[in-house]
Parts: structure tokens; C-alpha cells; sequence
């Protein structure tokens, strides 16, 4: 597919009235509105009861801000060897915001801001492809500033972005105000993106060290929103190379073909004025990025957080090789989801994914079938590296590994097995993926451009309508979690978050068989046993309850409170059970 060649470069798979400055953004938008809207009415779920309901920083009349920038997402001090050590105080503020709009915690509010970020985030990646293709391909003029009233130039960038509005991995990010982090992170990253000074920017040189100091200052903040957002720096670096590599081209008048590895293209890249504004621009990216990074890690007074093996068990796992296959399976099933977004749970822990433990496990088959796809794909890039395409596929890439790097476990270890919205920004470059394949594909006869988007109607349409079913999913516990029960059952956390919702109705006999599934996936399952404990104990069968209630206290000895009551409290309650067992007596 190379430079210039007509119908394989421009494979128009949109018809032109879509691609109309206003109609184009208006689609991308109101799907990205639509998937969501219901979410509005939900509840507060799952995780959003520590980061909202019992977060006092939440409350502007209950704690100051220093202390927001003081404590952690979820209202523990940030220096407290207990604490998670999530450090996004913008998320935090963003969410006494809502309290102030809605007078309170009011769940509406807090879900409004989400389902309406969505659509933000959207039109504003529809800005960055667009940008990013009219610099990367030969045929489409180059632009030099964001121009909201531009056609879109590119049929695969409204193509991937109307299908990243509608994906169904979002729904944890849009439906769960805790996504919050992940949605109002994304929106900064991508500003930082399109803030960051390109070849063909306008004005001097001060406008340029304006521009790349503004890139600074929101990708920094984008990480204060949630972690990860510092990636954009990484993204602008990969963008700024690839877009240096297109002008040597054009100055070569097409010659600098480079067909077999980019880098052969080292001596002239840091040649001449531009070369070395590359280089400049890469330094100041890289000192300012390693600047970011290390106030975010010198916020952490006491180390790294303390997981427990059931957040991350392989981890804790002494093999090696168990360690190595489980994380590269979990790789794979990551990139499953964004292919197959079906399979979708509110929490991956306690067992849900057992470990790889040999290289006999038919799991490694996963595993070499996703290394086999990347690798082709940075192979095809790399080898068409002197294509617009190619290029392009090394920056959708980009934009699904680096985002993605913070949570793969490779420089330190995380709190999870698999969190489904820690994958919103890298569905992007997913997106964009998927886009670029199917204008291949589409661009050989006007057969197969009519089946590629008969496809992409089918496939947008189908991830549009699984949004809205896992949104309806998200407004109440009852409902997301006994979703999770289908997904995995295998997931103890899973059974004991139904246990409670069941004993929350009454259904107190349903709910005990929930929480004694519970304790026999994960038998040191404290939380488990302390709530079947109590449970039992309102049944009158106090030597039972005293059973569960002793173990609950033997895998819980480090913390000084336990489900609202201090270990003393339940000690005294087990004393005075066993005295009035011996009163009976």
C-alpha cells in the first residue's frame, strides 16, 4: 500500500455527508451519548461506595484541600503504610464538584459527569486521528492547527472512533463513577496529544516552547486524574518521530523509502534544523516526563502499596515460570476483551482467572496466538514503514501498548488481575487497528468495500446494543452482580458481593449458601466469614457463629477494625456467647 496510490491510500468506506465537519462530530457524539444515557438513573455500585459514599474528601464541608492532595483515592492518607496509594486528587476534586451541583451525593450528578466526559473524550480523539492521518498520509493535506470546522479528512478516523463511542469495555469507565479517573484522565491525554507542536505547526519558536510546555502541564495532569495519562508523553514522542519520518520523505521526493527497518533513518533525522527540534522536543518530553514520574513516586512516603495474593496472585507466586505465563495470558485475555467485548465482569480476582502454571496449559495457545498478532502487526508496520499506513500502524500500537504499561505489571506490581477500565485508552489504538484493516481490505474492488461496510454498520450497531445491556447492568448491585456470577464463577468476591445484596433483601437463607460458596472458593475469605458469622448469629446458632466470627479474626489480625466493629467488640461479643452458652448449660 504504498504512498499515493490512489484508490489502496484513499479507500473512502464513509460516504462524504458523514464526514461533514458537523454531521461527522454530531454521530460520534450522540452514539457516544446514547450507549450511556441510562446510566444516569443507576446507583452508586461496587467500588464507587468507598471512593464517593464513605470518601470524605468527597464532602467540600468535611475535609480542606490540602488534605485532598494529601490523602489517596479513596480518603486515606497518602503517607499511611495502608493506604492504596492511588494519588489522583483532580479525580477527587472533580467529585466534589458533583457533591456541590447535586447538594449532596447525589448519584444523578455524579453519573451525568460521566455520560457526558464520554462524548468529550470521543470528538476529541475524532481530533487527534483526524490530525494524525492528514500528517501521516501523502494524500491528505497536512494541517497546522485543530480547525473544528474542517471536514474530516478520513474515513478511518471516523470509522475508529465512532467504534471506540460504542464499545462495550467502556462501561465500567462510564457507568461507575469511580471511571471518573479513567474518562477525565483520557480527556487530558489527548488534549496533551493535540496540544503538542507538529512539523506543520504555526508561529515561532516561542509559540512552539508555549505549545510543548502546555503538552507538559496536561499530560501531568491527566496523570493526577488517573496514573496512566502521563503515557501521552510517549505517544507525542512515537507521533513526533513518525511525522519526522514523512517530511524526509517528501524532501527525498519520495525516495527515502526505508522498506525494511525505520531506523536506518537515524543520521537524517537528527540532520538540519528539524532534526535537531525533534531531538530538542524529545529531550525536554523525556526530562519533563522523568520530572512527573518521580513526584508522583515521592508521594508514595512509605513505598509501594500492599497487595494481599487474592488481588494479584501471580504476583505472589514463587515460580517464575507461573509468573511469566500468567501475566503474558493475561495479556492475551486484555486483548481478547477489546476483540469480544462479551465476556465482561465488575471484579477478576479471587480465582476468577486460575494461574498458568506449565506450558502444558492449553492457555499458552492464547498466548502464542496474541504475541504471533503483535508482532505481525509491528512487523507490517515496520516493514511498510515508508507508507502512511504503515506508519499509522505503528501509532495505533502506541496508543494500545503504552497506556496499557502501567497496569501490565512489567515495572511494578498492581492491585488487580484484570481491570476492564484501565483498557479505555488503549481501545483507541484497537480501534484505529481495526479501522485501517478494514480500508485495506476495502480498497481492493468495490465488492469488497460494499461487504467491509455492510460490517461496519453490523459491528457498530451490535457494540452499540451490548453498551446499553451492560449499562443497564451497572445501575444497581443486584444486577452487576449477579452478571458477574456468569462470567466468573470461580470469583469468591463475586459470591459474597450477591451474598450481600441477598441478605440486604431479606432473603437470608439464599444468602448464606451465597456466602458458604464464598468461603470454599477462598477459605481465609475474612469478609465472608465475618458477615455468614453475624448472619448465623441472628439465627440464634451462636456456636456456629462463634466459628466463623474466630476465623474471620485469624486472617484478619493486622487491621484494627473490622466491617464497622473493633476486634475487641467482636471479642467481648464471642465472651458473651460463650457465657450464655454455659448459662444454658
Amino acid at each position: 500500500m504504498g504512498e499515493g496510490k490512489g484508490s489502496r491510500e484513499e479507500s473512502e468506506l464513509v460516504p462524504g455527508l458523514l464526514r461533514h465537519w458537523l454531521i461527522g462530530r454530531v454521530l460520534v457524539a450522540g452514539l457516544a451519548l446514547g450507549c450511556y444515557a441510562n446510566s444516569c438513573w443507576g446507583d452508586f455500585v461496587f467500588d464507587d461506595s468507598e471512593a464517593v459514599i464513605n470518601n470524605q474528601d468527597v464532602d467540600p464541608g468535611a475535609t480542606s484541600l490540602a488534605d485532598v492532595f494529601s490523602h489517596d483515592f479513596w480518603g486515606t492518607n497518602i503517607s499511611s503504610r495502608t493506604s492504596h496509594k492511588s494519588y489522583r486528587p483532580l479525580t477527587v476534586l472533580s467529585f466534589r464538584l458533583s457533591f456541590w451541583l447535586g447538594g449532596g451525593r447525589n448519584p444523578f450528578h455524579f453519573h451525568l459527569a460521566n455520560v457526558l466526559l464520554h462524548p468529550l473524550v470521543c470528538l476529541l480523539l475524532l481530533e487527534v486521528l483526524n490530525n494524525w492521518f492528514c500528517q501521516l498520509k501523502t494524500s491528505s493535506k497536512p494541517v497546522s492547527r485543530v480547525d473544528w470546522r474542517a471536514p474530516i479528512c478520513s474515513s478511518e478516523a471516523l470509522v475508529a472512533t465512532l467504534l471506540f463511542a460504542v464499545h462495550p469495555i467502556h462501561t465500567e469507565s462510564v457507568s461507575g463513577v469511580v471511571g471518573r479517573a479513567e474518562l477525565a484522565s483520557a480527556l487530558f491525554f489527548f488534549s496533551s496529544i493535540l496540544a503538542y507542536p507538529s512539523p506543520t505547526s504555526q508561529g515561532g519558536r516561542a509559540v512552539e516552547i508555549l505549545r510543548l510546555l502546555l503538552t507538559l502541564v496536561l499530560a501531568g495532569s491527566a496523570m493526577l486524574f488517573k496514573e496512566q495519562g502521563i503515557t501521552a508523553l510517549g505517544v507525542c514522542t512515537v507521533s513526533d518521530v513518525l511525522f519526522r519520518a514523512k517530511k524526509l520523505q517528501k524532501e527525498s521526493g519520495g525516495q527515502a523509502k526505508c522498506r525494511s527497518l525505520p531506523w536506518s533513518y537515524w543520521r537524517q533525522w537528527c540532520d538540519g534544523g528539524s532534526g535537531r527540534k525533534l531531538c530538542l522536543r524529545s529531550a525536554v518530553l523525556c526530562v519533563g516526563g522523568a520530572g512527573l514520574v518521580w513526584g508522583r513516586f515521592a508521594v508514595m512516603t512509605t513505598g509501594a502499596p500492599q497487595f494481599k495474593p487474592i488481588d494479584n496472585p501471580a504476583s505472589f507466586s514463587d515460580s517464575w515460570t507461573t509468573k511469566i505465563l500468567s501475566y503474558n495470558y493475561l495479556y492475551s485475555l486484555n486483548w481478547w476483551l477489546l476483540y469480544h467485548p462479551w465476556w465482561l465482569c465488575f471484579d477478576w480476582s479471587m480465582g476468577c482467572v486460575p494461574l498458568v502454571q506449565s506450558a502444558t496449559d492449553l492457555r499458552v495457545a492464547a498466548v502464542a496466538v496474541f504475541w504471533a498478532g503483535l508482532g505481525a502487526l509491528a512487523f507490517r508496520g515496520l516493514s511498510r514503514f515508508h507508507t502512511g499506513d504503515g506508519r499509522l500502524v505503528i501509532l495505533s500500537l502506541s496508543l494500545v501498548v503504552l497506556p496499557f504499561l502501567p497496569a501490565s505489571n512489567l515495572f511494578f506490581t498492581v492491585g488487580f488481575v484484570v481491570a476492564e477500565r484501565v483498557l479505555y485508552l488503549s481501545t483507541a489504538g484497537h480501534c484505529l487497528l481495526v479501522a485501517i484493516g478494514a480500508a485495506y481490505i476495502g480498497a481492493f474492488s468495490s465488492l469488497t468495500k460494499r461487504v467491509v461496510q455492510v460490517f461496519l454498520v453490523y459491528l457498530t450497531v451490535f457494540l452499540a446494543l451490548r453498551s446499553v445491556h451492560r449499562s443497564s447492568q451497572w445501575l444497581n448491585e443486584e444486577s452487576l452482580f449477579i452478571s458477574g456470577l456468569h462470567v466468573c464463577p470461580l470469583n469468591a468476591k463475586v459470591h459474597y458481593n450477591v451474598g450481600k445484596v441477598l441478605t440486604d433483601a431479606g432473603l437470608d437463607e439464599q444468602g448464606e449458601v451465597v456466602y458458604k460458596e464464598a468461603i470454599r472458593l477462598y477459605p481465609e475469605y475474612d469478609q465472608a466469614l465475618n458477615n455468614l458469622g453475624n448472619l448465623v448469629k441472628e439465627s440464634n446458632r451462636l456456636t456456629e457463629a462463634e466459628m466463623y466470627l474466630e476465623r474471620a479474626l485469624k486472617h484478619n489480625v493486622s487491621r484494627e477494625a473490622f466491617e464497622g466493629k473493633s476486634f475487641r467488640e467482636i471479642r467481648c461479643s464471642m465472651i458473651s456467647h460463650k457465657r450464655f452458652l454455659g448459662e444454658s448449660l
